[in-house]
């Protein structure tokens, strides 16, 4: 079969989500129409940008009146988490180099988009490295300074005289002044870029306390450096709140950048190569190094690489775990193909097209959700800003006051009034959730499950319904063949059956051909509901559910139906065999169940959790998981009713399914929250909010217990971080607190949110 595309982004209704929660069809710039925003004509195309340098969600509304004031976009959508911009964009107006030069404006840097650790990310991670470490730099000799000659005077140990000598006052102030207002406005330039902006739309958020907290600091010992008596300079402290949020900052960024490599890493390997035609053989190379015009092998049972559109041959694709359509779609000469489908029957020819969408940019387009999502942990602390930012702004307004009006000295007035400010000084808030939430999504990483939806710890604690798919999930899904009974000659019939099962990519096909040899031409292989059938050496052949020979019309005999009978008993799966219209024979095959899966339902079952199994066996087969711990088996289900069922399992409550990826990504959507194994079939992800990366089902209980355990550790971090500034302003506002000591409890209350967050999650699960 030959594919080509015809230079367009096949979308194909492949639904995918983009970082700012809508749903388009394509992640990267190319010719597909945005279908959900107006455009005036049916050439506007959409881009999409990294951003590095957004502090706030405030950002968003900033960077999209950036993009829509350069000439030819016709509107933009920023998202905060995923730190992206999508543009729709008249290309015969402007082009994305020209859009990126627009929005790479104060401070921020636009470039071309990728899931993965590129260049770009971490040439921004390795600046913000430096950064951290520059203002770590300047703020020691300031420190050293401060301890040797301003703390004595401070602690009463100097007189004040000892600070007022020539050489002391160009030796010492100086440098501190000078270093100070580097570290306050170079190293801290971003905090106050992202306060003004949250102030420009209108949005109070953290940084507007911290940059309000620090340049009131500074400008105070300006001001008592020029005007005032000296008695009291807080460069030191203006330093701090910028040198801790800064350092808070990078943390941050770096958990989040942690966490998206490492899914990266785990989903990039096993779809990331395509095998090309040239000069009469084939070559394997990484599907990126695929380009226009090339020519791609496509094995029966395996992805196809790219969207097109089918020259020549006929065949079946698996658009499921794609599109979410369950049944098989038989392709002819002018059909699209979409990237990401499997091919079911016969061998492939794929032409890559120009612009054309590949099933790894699919698959690494997961990645965005897991950055785009808002947590709400985040929507909490955004909330809690609200409030928090204008209380603490009128208590240090109301303190600097209050003591003015008590008879004190507009120097100690202005003092406690700043004291105020910086206890308060939100930095451990702002650090509260995210890495409380990384902590979480790194434990789950290490114990095989892969998070795709960052809200998922926060959703999965309230799962009332677990349902579990059979084959590939509660079982290994390898089939073995363990008895045949022929009507005629036993070999002839494992081979027609291997003849025909060779063109399907079901586990049968594998069992078969592991015990046979097929023989013969294999001509018009057809699935069927309940099998699949073909022509070999001129006779139809059908391997299958007994059904199947009931809805072909072909004759069953009594000793065939008898053998199925106790092999159904047995609890195995029998594969009727025959030709020419009549059944010649059967083949017992068994599914291993996985190891410990009964110890795992216990466990969700003790919990209070109603447990249930779906599976498209007969009820004899599946009766054997009619285990004490499961209250349901659904058998004998078509592929594309299991999303009916649970669907119907929503009603009663929140349910989670847990699948391998055969026929199963529809029923994933359809669940409040889906897991996949990823040893069944990577794709199934996109239809998943997590993947079982270790092919063992206890980590889908341990991801419950870890979810308990994050949600525990974020009410920790969020009591930690308020804490200490609530005692603290108390303590301030009745003068007991210097902004020295203000400070040092900001310093403090940081710590304990970030060495709290590092903790291991392990005994939190309760």
């Amino acid at each position: 079969m030959l594919i080509e595309s015809d230079g367009e982004a096949l979308a194909l209704g492949f639904d995918e989500r983009h970082p700012t929660g809508e749903r388009t069809y394509s992640m990267y710039a190319n010719t597909t129409h945005d279908t959900h925003r107006a455009t005036d004509t049916a050439t506007a195309e959409t881009a999409y940008f990294s951003l590095r340098g957004m502090h706030t969600r405030a950002c968003e509304s900033f960077l999209e009146t950036l993009a829509t004031d350069i000439d030819g976009v016709r509107d933009a959508a920023a998202s905060y988490s995923a730190e992206t911009v999508r543009v729709t964009y008249d290309p015969g107006r402007v082009d994305t180099d020209a859009i990126a030069d627009g929005l790479s404006r104060w401070g921020y840097r636009a470039s071309a988009p990728s899931p993965d650790a590129t260049d770009e990310d971490r040439s921004a991670l390795a600046f913000d490295r430096v950064r951290t470490a520059f203002a770590i730099i300047v703020v020691a000799p300031v420190y050293m300074l401060y301890l040797v000659f301003f703390y004595p005077v401070y602690l009463g140990l100097y007189p004040d005289a000892y600070l007022d000598t020539h050489a002391i006052v160009v030796g010492l102030y100086g440098p501190v002044v000078l270093f100070t207002t580097i570290t306050v406005f170079g190293v801290g330039f971003p905090i106050f870029r992202s306060a003004y902006i949250s102030l420009r739309e209108r949005q109070l958020t953290l940084d507007v306390l911290i940059a309000l907290s620090a340049l009131a600091t500074y400008a105070y010992s300006v001001l008592s450096l020029a005007f005032f008596d000296k008695a009291y300079l807080s460069f030191d402290v203006a330093m701090t709140i910028i040198v801790v949020a800064t350092i808070a900052n990078y943390v941050r960024a770096a958990d989040e950048q942690r966490t998206v490599a490492d899914l990266a890493e785990r989903l990039d390997g096993s779809q990331s190569r395509a095998t090309r035609l040239a000069d009469g053989g084939t070559e394997t190379l990484p599907v990126d190094d695929c380009e226009a015009g090339d020519t791609l092998l496509v094995k029966p049972g395996e992805h196809v690489p790219f969207d097109g559109r089918v020259l020549d041959g006929r065949g079946a694709v698996d658009e499921s775990l794609v599109t979410g359509e369950a049944r098989p779609q038989r392709k002819v000469p002018g059909d699209g193909v979409v990237g990401g489908s499997i091919a079911i029957d016969g061998a492939f020819e794929v032409r890559v097209g120009d612009g054309a969408t590949s099933l790894l940019d699919r698959l690494r387009a997961l990645v965005w959700d897991l950055q785009a999502t808002q947590t709400n942990a985040a929507r909490l602390t955004s909330r809690i800003a609200r409030r928090y930012v204008p209380l603490v702004s009128a208590l240090a307004v109301v303190t600097f006051a209050g003591w003015l009006l008590a008879g004190a000295t507009v120097d100690t007035a202005l003092l406690t009034g700043l004291s105020v400010l910086v206890v308060a000084c939100p930095v451990a808030l702002a650090l509260a959730g995210p890495l409380a939430l990384g902590r979480g999504l790194a434990t789950a990483a290490d114990q095989g499950v892969a998070v795709l939806d960052r809200t998922l710890l926060e959703r999965i604690i309230d799962i009332d319904i677990v349902a579990f798919d059979k084959t590939g999930t509660l079982t290994t899904g390898e089939l073995r063949v363990t008895g045949v009974t022929a009507l005629g000659e036993r070999e002839e019939l494992l081979a027609r059956a291997a003849a025909v099962e060779s063109h399907s990519g079901h586990p049968i096909a594998a069992a078969i051909d592991e015990r046979a040899t097929a023989i013969g031409d294999v001509d018009e292989f057809e699935h069927h509901r309940y099998g699949v059938s073909a022509t070999v050496e001129g006779s139809r052949t059908a391997v299958g559910n007994p059904t199947l020979f009931n809805e072909l019309g072909w004759e069953i005999p009594e000793t065939v139906r008898s053998r199925v009978a106790k092999i159904r008993t047995a609890g195995e799966l029998p594969a009727v065999v025959g030709w020419d219209g009549a059944a010649t024979g059967v083949v017992a095959l068994a599914d291993t169940p996985r190891e410990g899966w009964t110890k795992v339902v216990e466990r969700l079952a003790a919990d209070g959790r109603r447990v249930v199994c779906i599976t498209g066996d007969d009820p004899q087969v599946a009766a054997r998981f009619e285990a004490s711990a499961i209250d349901e088996v659904f058998a004998d289900v078509a592929p594309e009713a299991k999303e009916g069922i649970v669907q119907e399992l929503g009603a009663e409550g929140t349910v989670a399914m847990v699948g391998d990826g055969t026929n199963d990504a529809p029923a994933l959507a359809a669940a409040d929250v889906g897991v996949a194994m990823l040893a069944g079939s990577d794709f199934t992800a996109t239809a998943a909010d997590a993947l079982l990366t270790s092919d063992d089902l206890d980590s889908f209980v341990d991801c419950l217990a870890i979810a308990r355990g994050t949600r525990r550790r974020l009410v920790e971090n969020l009591a930690l971080a308020l804490s200490v500034p609530v005692v603290g302003t108390m303590l301030a506002v009745a003068g007991v607190v210097t902004p020295v000591v203000a400070s040092a409890l900001l310093v403090v209350g940081t710590l304990l949110v970030v060495f709290n967050s590092r903790r291991s999650l392990a005994g939190d699960d309760s």
